[in-house]
Protein backbone atom coordinates (compact mmCIF):
# COMPACT_ATOMS: atom_id res chain seq x y z
CA UNK A 1 0.00 0.00 0.00
CA UNK A 2 3.09 2.34 0.81
CA UNK A 3 4.28 1.78 -2.35
CA UNK A 4 1.31 2.60 -3.99
CA UNK A 5 0.91 5.54 -2.81
CA UNK A 6 5.07 6.43 -3.52
CA UNK A 7 4.29 5.42 -6.89
CA UNK A 8 1.23 7.79 -6.96
CA UNK A 9 2.66 10.73 -5.44
CA UNK A 10 5.91 10.65 -7.55
CA UNK A 11 3.44 10.45 -11.00
CA UNK A 12 2.29 13.70 -9.85
CA UNK A 13 5.61 15.34 -9.17
CA UNK A 14 6.44 14.41 -12.50
CA UNK A 15 3.79 15.81 -14.39
CA UNK A 16 3.38 18.90 -12.30
CA UNK A 17 7.42 19.82 -13.68
CA UNK A 18 6.90 18.87 -17.19
CA UNK A 19 3.96 20.96 -17.29
CA UNK A 20 6.09 23.55 -16.15
CA UNK A 21 8.83 23.50 -18.52
CA UNK A 22 7.08 25.88 -20.96
CA UNK A 23 6.44 28.20 -18.62
CA UNK A 24 10.51 28.71 -17.34
CA UNK A 25 11.13 27.93 -20.89
CA UNK A 26 8.70 31.47 -21.97
CA UNK A 27 10.41 33.08 -18.85
CA UNK A 28 13.81 32.48 -19.64
CA UNK A 29 13.05 33.78 -23.14
CA UNK A 30 11.88 37.12 -22.03
CA UNK A 31 14.84 40.18 -22.55
CA UNK A 32 16.03 40.76 -18.76
CA UNK A 33 14.92 44.46 -18.71
CA UNK A 34 11.48 43.84 -19.49
CA UNK A 35 10.91 44.55 -15.39
CA UNK A 36 12.61 47.06 -15.36
CA UNK A 37 10.67 49.31 -18.78
CA UNK A 38 7.27 48.15 -17.21
CA UNK A 39 8.80 49.87 -13.92
CA UNK A 40 9.68 52.97 -15.78
CA UNK A 41 6.32 53.02 -18.13
CA UNK A 42 4.06 52.70 -14.68
CA UNK A 43 6.19 56.28 -13.34
CA UNK A 44 3.75 59.21 -14.00
CA UNK A 45 5.52 61.31 -16.78
CA UNK A 46 6.21 64.73 -15.96
CA UNK A 47 5.29 67.31 -18.64
CA UNK A 48 7.60 70.52 -18.54
CA UNK A 49 6.39 73.51 -20.68
CA UNK A 50 9.20 75.35 -22.90
CA UNK A 51 7.92 79.02 -23.51
CA UNK A 52 10.59 80.61 -25.83
CA UNK A 53 10.16 84.10 -24.95
CA UNK A 54 8.88 87.31 -27.18
CA UNK A 55 7.73 86.11 -31.15
CA UNK A 56 6.20 87.98 -33.93
CA UNK A 57 5.66 91.23 -33.79
CA UNK A 58 7.60 90.85 -30.15
CA UNK A 59 11.28 90.55 -30.77
CA UNK A 60 12.15 91.38 -27.55
CA UNK A 61 15.49 93.27 -27.46
CA UNK A 62 17.15 93.34 -30.80
CA UNK A 63 21.15 94.47 -31.64
CA UNK A 64 23.20 94.74 -35.08
CA UNK A 65 27.01 93.04 -35.17
CA UNK A 66 28.71 92.77 -38.06
CA UNK A 67 25.98 94.61 -39.57
CA UNK A 68 22.99 91.72 -38.66
CA UNK A 69 19.68 92.74 -36.81
CA UNK A 70 20.19 90.03 -34.19
CA UNK A 71 16.83 89.62 -32.61
CA UNK A 72 16.23 88.08 -28.57
CA UNK A 73 13.08 85.99 -30.03
CA UNK A 74 15.25 83.99 -32.48
CA UNK A 75 17.68 83.15 -30.56
CA UNK A 76 15.06 82.26 -27.50
CA UNK A 77 13.18 80.09 -29.88
CA UNK A 78 16.67 78.65 -31.13
CA UNK A 79 17.45 77.55 -27.17
CA UNK A 80 14.43 76.45 -26.50
CA UNK A 81 13.61 73.98 -29.45
CA UNK A 82 17.27 72.36 -28.53
CA UNK A 83 16.64 72.25 -24.83
CA UNK A 84 13.07 70.68 -26.23
CA UNK A 85 15.27 67.72 -27.61
CA UNK A 86 17.77 67.43 -25.03
CA UNK A 87 14.96 67.19 -22.70
CA UNK A 88 13.45 64.50 -24.36
CA UNK A 89 16.38 62.14 -23.74
CA UNK A 90 15.46 61.58 -20.14
CA UNK A 91 13.48 58.98 -18.88
CA UNK A 92 9.71 60.05 -18.05
CA UNK A 93 9.58 63.48 -19.67
CA UNK A 94 6.96 65.02 -22.01
CA UNK A 95 8.02 68.65 -23.26
CA UNK A 96 5.35 70.82 -24.90
CA UNK A 97 6.28 74.05 -26.38
CA UNK A 98 4.36 77.52 -26.13
CA UNK A 99 5.75 78.19 -29.38
CA UNK A 100 7.48 76.27 -32.76
CA UNK A 101 7.75 79.23 -35.16
CA UNK A 102 8.02 82.86 -35.34
CA UNK A 103 4.42 83.42 -33.68
CA UNK A 104 3.44 86.61 -31.35
CA UNK A 105 1.69 85.43 -28.07
CA UNK A 106 0.27 87.05 -25.19
CA UNK A 107 1.11 86.27 -21.85
CA UNK A 108 -1.67 84.61 -20.68
CA UNK A 109 -2.36 82.17 -23.32
CA UNK A 110 1.29 81.00 -23.00
CA UNK A 111 0.21 80.04 -18.86
CA UNK A 112 -3.18 78.58 -20.22
CA UNK A 113 -1.15 76.52 -22.62
CA UNK A 114 0.55 74.99 -19.66
CA UNK A 115 -2.26 74.34 -17.81
CA UNK A 116 -3.78 72.89 -20.57
CA UNK A 117 -1.26 70.21 -21.28
CA UNK A 118 -0.82 69.23 -17.48
CA UNK A 119 2.19 70.86 -17.01
CA UNK A 120 4.43 70.24 -14.27
CA UNK A 121 6.49 73.29 -14.72
CA UNK A 122 6.98 76.04 -17.00
CA UNK A 123 10.64 77.37 -17.91
CA UNK A 124 10.57 80.44 -20.21
CA UNK A 125 13.74 81.06 -22.48
CA UNK A 126 15.05 84.75 -22.55
CA UNK A 127 18.09 86.65 -23.13
CA UNK A 128 18.57 90.02 -21.08
CA UNK A 129 19.39 93.47 -21.75
CA UNK A 130 19.41 96.71 -20.23
CA UNK A 131 20.26 100.41 -20.03
CA UNK A 132 23.00 100.21 -17.11
CA UNK A 133 26.02 99.11 -19.42
CA UNK A 134 27.55 98.79 -16.09
CA UNK A 135 25.25 95.90 -14.90
CA UNK A 136 25.04 94.34 -18.47
CA UNK A 137 26.75 91.18 -17.65
CA UNK A 138 26.04 87.27 -16.61
CA UNK A 139 23.17 85.45 -16.13
CA UNK A 140 20.03 84.86 -13.58
CA UNK A 141 17.35 82.72 -13.34
CA UNK A 142 13.99 84.30 -12.22
CA UNK A 143 12.19 82.58 -9.28
CA UNK A 144 9.12 83.35 -7.06
CA UNK A 145 9.05 85.97 -4.48
CA UNK A 146 6.31 84.60 -2.75
CA UNK A 147 5.62 81.40 -0.59
CA UNK A 148 2.19 81.29 -2.15
CA UNK A 149 0.45 78.09 -2.44
CA UNK A 150 -2.62 78.04 -4.70
CA UNK A 151 -5.53 75.72 -3.81
CA UNK A 152 -5.20 72.18 -5.72
CA UNK A 153 -1.81 73.02 -7.00
CA UNK A 154 -0.22 69.58 -8.53
CA UNK A 155 3.63 71.00 -6.44
CA UNK A 156 3.29 70.45 -2.81
CA UNK A 157 5.69 73.26 -2.47
CA UNK A 158 5.70 75.44 -5.56
CA UNK A 159 8.50 78.13 -3.97
CA UNK A 160 10.64 74.76 -3.22
CA UNK A 161 10.36 73.30 -6.69
CA UNK A 162 10.83 76.86 -8.38
CA UNK A 163 13.65 77.64 -6.20
CA UNK A 164 15.54 74.01 -6.82
CA UNK A 165 15.14 74.86 -11.06
CA UNK A 166 16.26 78.04 -11.11
CA UNK A 167 19.47 77.21 -8.66
CA UNK A 168 20.06 74.08 -11.03
CA UNK A 169 19.83 75.93 -13.83
CA UNK A 170 22.12 79.02 -12.59
CA UNK A 171 24.57 76.60 -11.51
CA UNK A 172 25.00 74.75 -14.89
CA UNK A 173 24.82 77.92 -16.89
CA UNK A 174 27.81 78.91 -14.60
CA UNK A 175 29.81 76.28 -15.66
CA UNK A 176 29.84 77.56 -19.65
CA UNK A 177 32.04 80.27 -18.04
CA UNK A 178 28.79 82.56 -17.82
CA UNK A 179 28.81 84.84 -14.15
CA UNK A 180 26.31 85.37 -12.35
CA UNK A 181 24.18 89.03 -12.91
CA UNK A 182 24.31 91.61 -10.82
CA UNK A 183 20.90 93.23 -11.21
CA UNK A 184 18.49 91.75 -8.67
CA UNK A 185 21.27 90.77 -6.23
CA UNK A 186 21.09 87.47 -8.79
CA UNK A 187 25.16 87.61 -7.94
CA UNK A 188 24.37 87.61 -4.51
CA UNK A 189 22.48 84.68 -4.53
CA UNK A 190 23.96 81.79 -6.43
CA UNK A 191 22.10 83.34 -10.02
CA UNK A 192 18.61 83.00 -8.39
CA UNK A 193 16.42 86.52 -9.21
CA UNK A 194 13.25 87.74 -7.68
CA UNK A 195 11.74 90.93 -8.12
CA UNK A 196 8.89 91.61 -6.16
CA UNK A 197 5.44 93.58 -7.54
CA UNK A 198 6.03 96.58 -5.17
CA UNK A 199 8.21 99.99 -4.80
CA UNK A 200 11.01 97.74 -3.12
CA UNK A 201 10.98 95.72 -7.04
CA UNK A 202 10.97 99.47 -8.66
CA UNK A 203 7.10 99.36 -9.26
CA UNK A 204 4.78 102.60 -9.02
CA UNK A 205 2.34 99.84 -6.34
CA UNK A 206 2.43 96.94 -4.32
CA UNK A 207 -0.09 94.22 -5.80
CA UNK A 208 -0.93 90.91 -3.37
CA UNK A 209 -1.50 86.83 -4.15
CA UNK A 210 -4.63 85.82 -2.20
CA UNK A 211 -2.42 84.98 1.14
CA UNK A 212 -1.57 88.66 1.45
CA UNK A 213 2.14 88.30 0.11
CA UNK A 214 3.54 90.49 -2.36
CA UNK A 215 3.40 88.99 -5.69
CA UNK A 216 5.59 88.44 -8.31
CA UNK A 217 6.70 91.71 -10.58
CA UNK A 218 6.86 89.18 -13.83
CA UNK A 219 3.57 88.56 -15.51
CA UNK A 220 4.48 84.67 -16.10
CA UNK A 221 5.36 83.89 -12.87
CA UNK A 222 2.45 85.91 -10.89
CA UNK A 223 -0.08 84.10 -13.42
CA UNK A 224 1.24 80.43 -13.15
CA UNK A 225 2.26 81.33 -9.07
CA UNK A 226 -1.80 81.98 -9.09
CA UNK A 227 -2.62 79.34 -10.47
CA UNK A 228 -0.43 76.72 -8.75
CA UNK A 229 2.09 76.08 -11.57
CA UNK A 230 5.77 76.31 -10.89
CA UNK A 231 7.30 78.94 -13.24
CA UNK A 232 10.64 80.24 -14.06
CA UNK A 233 12.57 82.53 -16.42
CA UNK A 234 16.05 81.83 -17.91
CA UNK A 235 17.77 85.00 -18.71
CA UNK A 236 20.69 83.47 -20.75
CA UNK A 237 23.61 86.12 -21.15
CA UNK A 238 22.74 90.44 -22.39
CA UNK A 239 22.19 90.53 -25.57
CA UNK A 240 23.64 94.32 -25.51
CA UNK A 241 26.97 92.94 -24.62
CA UNK A 242 28.60 92.44 -27.76
CA UNK A 243 31.17 90.16 -25.43
CA UNK A 244 28.32 87.77 -24.30
CA UNK A 245 26.57 87.89 -27.38
CA UNK A 246 30.16 86.39 -29.36
CA UNK A 247 31.12 83.94 -26.47
CA UNK A 248 27.62 82.69 -25.50
CA UNK A 249 24.77 83.36 -28.27
CA UNK A 250 26.62 83.94 -32.10
CA UNK A 251 26.80 80.38 -32.92
CA UNK A 252 24.22 77.33 -33.24
CA UNK A 253 26.75 75.83 -31.29
CA UNK A 254 26.96 77.95 -28.61
CA UNK A 255 23.50 78.09 -27.94
CA UNK A 256 23.18 74.19 -28.07
CA UNK A 257 25.88 74.27 -24.96
CA UNK A 258 23.22 76.94 -23.49
CA UNK A 259 20.31 74.51 -23.92
CA UNK A 260 21.98 71.07 -22.76
CA UNK A 261 23.40 73.65 -19.40
CA UNK A 262 19.44 74.14 -18.96
CA UNK A 263 18.96 70.46 -19.39
CA UNK A 264 21.21 69.65 -16.55
CA UNK A 265 20.45 71.73 -14.33
CA UNK A 266 16.53 70.51 -14.88
CA UNK A 267 17.41 67.11 -14.99
CA UNK A 268 19.39 67.59 -11.36
CA UNK A 269 16.79 69.45 -9.56
CA UNK A 270 13.88 66.96 -10.72
CA UNK A 271 16.08 63.83 -10.01
CA UNK A 272 15.59 62.64 -14.27
CA UNK A 273 17.78 59.69 -15.70
CA UNK A 274 18.98 59.16 -19.26
CA UNK A 275 16.87 57.03 -21.19
CA UNK A 276 18.90 53.61 -21.61
CA UNK A 277 19.42 52.32 -24.78
CA UNK A 278 17.31 49.56 -26.35
CA UNK A 279 19.52 46.72 -27.75
CA UNK A 280 18.95 44.83 -30.68
CA UNK A 281 18.25 41.47 -31.97
CA UNK A 282 22.53 41.35 -33.14
CA UNK A 283 23.14 43.02 -29.51
CA UNK A 284 23.67 46.56 -30.79
CA UNK A 285 22.55 49.41 -29.48
CA UNK A 286 19.98 51.12 -30.85
CA UNK A 287 19.02 54.97 -31.03
CA UNK A 288 15.87 57.05 -30.23
CA UNK A 289 15.41 56.59 -34.23
CA UNK A 290 15.53 53.16 -34.41
CA UNK A 291 18.88 52.84 -35.77
CA UNK A 292 21.50 50.43 -34.73
CA UNK A 293 24.98 52.42 -33.33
Amino acid sequence: MFRKRFFVSLLIITAVFILSIPERARAEEMPVNTQAEESAAEKEKIVICIDPGHGGAATGFECTYDGVAVREKDLNLSIALKLRDELLEYENVDVIMTREDDTGIKIRPRVQSALDNQADYLISIHNNNTANVELASGCMVLSTVSHYQAKGAKTADIYGASEALARGIAKELGTLGLTWAAELDAAFNEGVARRPYSPEGLAKTTVYYPDGSVADYNALIRYSITEGLPAIIIEHAYLCNEEEYRAFLSTDESLLELAQADARGIADALGLCKETAAVSDSGSAVSRDGKEQ
